[in-house]
This record gives C-alpha cells, sequence and structure tokens, in this order.
C-alpha cells in the first residue's frame, strides 16, 4: 500500500512524521522535501514518479508526506503498479496556516499558499476542479487520462482537518485514519 499525506506549506506534515514513524514502523515513512531541491510543477511531478519508484523497491507498505495532490499521484507513470494508494489531504484554517508559517518565519507566508490550500482541499473531492493547476506545462510523462474527465466515485481521498489540534492529536487522528483503511 501507498499511502500519501499531503497538505499545502504549515499543515503539521512533517511534525507529524515522527510520530508516524514510531507508531507505525511496518511502513517506510518518508518526507517528499527529502529529495526535493527546488523547482516547479514539473520537477515535482518528476519526484512524486521517483518515490513512487522507491516505495515499489522496498516492497512494502510505504507512506509519503509533501505537497503530492492526489491527481499527480494518480497520473505517475508507475502509479498503477502500486498495490493500492490512500490519499489524505492534512489541512487547517488559513488564518492558523499563516500563524504557523509566521512562527516559521520562512518565505511560505503568502497569498499563494493559501490559494494553493484552497485548491488542494477542492481538488481533494472534485477531481476535476481546475485541472489546468496540475497539467498545464506539466511533465508529459504524466497519465492525466487515469482520472481527469472520469467519475470521482473512485477517488481515494480524504480530508482530516487539524485546525485546534496538537501534533499528538494530528498524529491519533491519522492513526485513526490508518486504521480505518485496515479493516
Amino acid at each position: 500500500m501507498f499511502y500519501v499525506i499531503s497538505g499545502a506549506a504549515g499543515s503539521g506534515k512533517t511534525t507529524l512524521l515522527p510520530f508516524l514513524r514510531q507508531a507505525r514502523p511496518e511502513v517506510a515513512w518518508q518526507d517528499f522535501d527529502e529529495r526535493w531541491t527546488g523547482g516547479g510543477r514539473v520537477e515535482r511531478q518528476e519526484l512524486t514518479q521517483r518515490w513512487i519508484e522507491t516505495a515499489l523497491e522496498h516492497g512494502r507498505a510505504f507512506g509519503l508526506l509533501g505537497q503530492c495532490p492526489l491527481g499527480e499521484v494518480l497520473a505517475a507513470p508507475d502509479a498503477p503498479r502500486l498495490e493500492g494508494i490512500r490519499h489524505l489531504l492534512v489541512d487547517l484554517s488559513d488564518v492558523e496556516r499563516i500563524r504557523r508559517l509566521m512562527t516559521r518565519g520562512d518565505d511560505q507566508v503568502t497569498q499563494e499558499t493559501l490559494n494553493w490550500a484552497a485548491w488542494l482541499r477542492v481538488h481533494q473531492v472534485m477531481p476535476d476542479w481546475r485541472p489546468n493547476v496540475l497539467m498545464s506545462g506539466g511533465w508529459p510523462a504524466m497519465r492525466w487520462e487515469r482520472w481527469h474527465g472520469r467519475e470521482a466515485d473512485y477517488w481515494p481521498g480524504l480530508t482530516l482537518n487539524v485546525s485546534g489540534l496538537t501534533p499528538a492529536e494530528s498524529a491519533e487522528r491519522v492513526l485513526a485514519w490508518l486504521d480505518d483503511l485496515a479493516d
């Protein structure tokens, strides 16, 4: 199984990683940004493919935390080779996101970050909402037809709002999501 925990900057993905590694050591948990060297849409899509290749090499449950939209994961060239894909969008209120990002002191405190978070939120439940955000100028190897223009009944994504939760509480909710998938 390939678990993706996604979200815009400030949603708590990196903070969740140690909790997940401790609670579910049978899953090979990785941070997308471990390999991120910067760039744009094409670079993110190519790196998503490389992470899928790594997951296939592992041959066991694999978890990836990063800014990985579900449409890009499904369209990656080797996605059909995975035993399964489950996608969780970790989200929070815009005000809380801005506060977190201001505390970090990085360059992510922008309107563009809020726009990206809003787009991810809609994309998680409506695959065909503004697909050009992923597709226009994207990596040519992507197979958008796997989801673009199809009914959303197969869309394997869920959103978890972590607004007001501590990192431990957020981790508990993510672990509950993993447990629900196992049932």
